[in-house]
């Protein structure tokens, strides 16, 4: 196995979990403040990092995950790699079918109103 790899992969990781936890905190503490222009800067910042870094990583970790799985017979022989791939499949989806689609709503939201109404508050506790 190169371990060249394994670096990549260990530095794509960080960048998708990095993000993934950065983000919530931005959302958490600009949504705190209860102030419009705040919680709309930090829409758009989570949007454009997640494109940058979420996506980034994420499509390394599996590129770099499966490749480091073709030394162990393509992980067939190996539950736990199969679970890997399961696993972050669905969170995938998840991001891809549930919380991009609410970040953009609410974005539109935000640009709509120069206020943050009801709405965008009960997409924000989904």
């Amino acid at each position: 196995m190169h371990p060249e790899l394994k670096v990549i992969h260990l530095v794509c990781a960080a960048l998708f979990l990095g993000n993934v936890i950065v983000s919530g905190v931005w959302a958490l503490l600009a949504e705190r403040t209860r102030n419009h222009a705040i919680i709309q800067f930090s829409n758009t910042m989570v949007l454009i990092t997640d494109a940058m870094f979420t996506l980034t990583g994420a499509v390394g970790v599996v590129w770099t995950g499966h490749g480091m799985a073709l030394h162990f017979d393509g992980g067939a022989g190996h539950p736990w790699i199969q679970w890997s791939y399961a696993l972050l499949s669905f969170s995938g989806l998840i991001w891809l079918l549930v919380l991009v689609p609410i970040q953009f709503k609410q974005r539109a939201m935000l640009r709509a109103s120069d206020t943050v109404g009801e709405d965008y508050w009960r997409l924000s506790r989904i």
